[in-house]
């Protein structure tokens, strides 16, 4: 039976680890949290001391970390206690010039790296809903369909370069956090003349402005007065790692410069666990008049 391990045992990692706990597989985990940990041992995992401990025991290792620099630290921590034929999946929002490095270095140790970062958010990992978008070798990726399957609804193969499924993940998270942003600004000037947002959204969701956040993120979280769950820290933090990659391959995003900028101030004025929905509440008391106090 293949050994699973999991590094990284946040609001997506824990969600995915404890899944595939659940269905039977033989998991075992490490987080610096130690109630992390304890969460997921609870699913039925098996709790490791170190990093290290984790490559010594799996031959499959999923990795759902903070940012590249975490990923790299872990990299090089797992790299000496990692046999040939292991697999690494690292399913954190990265750059693909991070899991290309890390690709090359580990295929001397005959370690297959796949590119997997995933998109559905917490509650489709709470509900193993997610989508998978994998870079790298086609055959490591069958042999571990059966593990996406745990957690995922939506498995694609994006290519064989272990970092194309990390850039389309930025591609993805820029259409929705630009989504987010002009679909703010629409509704805040909507309101400006008096029309109300459930009506505007009901609207966008039939015609051509239809979006993540007229279909998911206004309806379900801001008009209901709940957050999304994805902290503006995060988001700004894709902006960012969005904005090198394209520095990187030369390639100028000037939108991608402004969502950023308005994403900035949310941050400044709600603070790093702000939710991405308060991006709204910073337009809406930018924007007009009325809403400012002026």
């Amino acid at each position: 039976m293949t050994s699973l391990g999991f590094v990284g045992l946040g609001r997506m990692g824990g969600r995915m680890a404890a899944h595939l706990a659940r269905d039977g597989n033989d998991v075992v985990v490490f987080d610096r949290r130690r109630d992390a940990i304890d969460a997921v041992e609870s699913a039925g995992a098996s709790g490791a001391a170190s990093t290290a401990d984790v490559g010594a025991e799996a031959d499959v290792v999923f990795l759902s970390l903070p940012d590249p620099d975490a990923v790299n630290a872990v990299v090089s921590e797992l790299e000496p206690t990692l046999d040939p034929g292991a697999a690494i999946v690292d399913t954190t929002t990265s750059t693909p010039e991070v899991t290309r490095s890390i690709a090359d270095r580990l295929a001397d140790d005959g370690v297959t790296v796949l590119g997997a970062p995933v998109s559905g958010g917490a509650s489709g990992a709470e509900n193993g809903t997610l989508t998978v978008m994998v870079g790298g070798d086609r055959a490591t990726l069958e042999a571990c369909r059966e593990y996406f399957a745990a957690f995922a609804t939506n498995v694609v193969h994006v290519g064989d370069d272990p970092g194309h499924g990390h850039a389309v993940k930025l591609l993805n998270n820029y259409l929705s956090n630009t989504a987010m942003v002009a679909t703010s600004e629409a509704i805040v000037l909507g309101r400006q003349v008096g029309l109300d947002v459930e009506t505007m959204c009901e609207i966008f969701n039939v015609s051509t402005g239809r979006n993540s956040a007229t279909e998911d993120k206004f309806p379900d979280h801001i008009s209901a007065g709940r957050d999304v769950g994805f902290a503006l820290e995060l988001m700004e933090k894709d902006l960012r790692l969005l904005l090198q990659f394209a520095e990187d391959n030369r390639v100028p995003l000037l939108l991608g410069s402004v969502v950023r900028s308005q994403v900035g101030c949310a941050r400044t004025r709600f603070g790093d666990d702000g939710d991405m929905t308060d991006v709204y509440d910073y337009l809406r008391e930018t924007m007009t008049a009325d809403e400012c106090g002026d």
